[in-house]
């Protein structure tokens, strides 16, 4: 008895203090860092949105199960979206390929994807869009699938 309370006391300890996924360190050090705007969004509120993705002809379509949300904006002065890039990629995120479907030239913003997969389907999708003004990092939690074309 006195083992299985002590694996159980030891289990709770290193759940206690487990560090933070990379996510989470990231919008930390984000939020320390800049003067940042940040946004929790819970599972009714997420549900209420459609949540297909279009900046300016960029697209892809998240579907699936939400669990929560967040969103942190910057101004664009402080911090650039490559740089939140290089922190995704830093922490093993996986870069996912924005459809393009405008001239360059007629797009005032920038938009990249990263995801964390959970065996087939995608655990995390983080989408880190600059335009003139600022930077902002939306991410989505949940059972989730990220497509090309919003299904009909």
């Amino acid at each position: 008895m006195k083992k299985i309370l002590l694996i159980l006391f030891i289990s709770i300890q290193t759940l206690a203090f487990a560090s933070p996924d990379g996510a989470t360190r990231i919008y930390n050090l984000l939020d320390d860092r800049y003067d940042a705007f940040s946004l929790s969004l819970s599972k009714e509120m997420i549900d209420f949105f459609d949540l297909d993705i279009d900046m300016n002809g960029k697209e892809k379509w998240v579907t699936g199960d939400f669990t929560k949300g967040k969103l942190l904006t910057i101004s664009n002065e402080k911090v650039k979206a490559k740089t939140i890039c290089t922190l995704f990629k830093d922490e093993k995120y996986e870069r996912i390929d924005i459809e393009e479907e405008m001239d360059e030239e007629d797009s005032n913003s920038e938009v990249y994807l990263f995801i964390e997969r959970s065996g087939k389907n995608i655990s995390q999708a983080h989408f880190v869009i600059e335009n003139d003004e600022n930077v902002v990092l939306l991410s989505i939690y949940g059972n989730m699938q990220v497509k090309n074309k919003k299904a009909q």
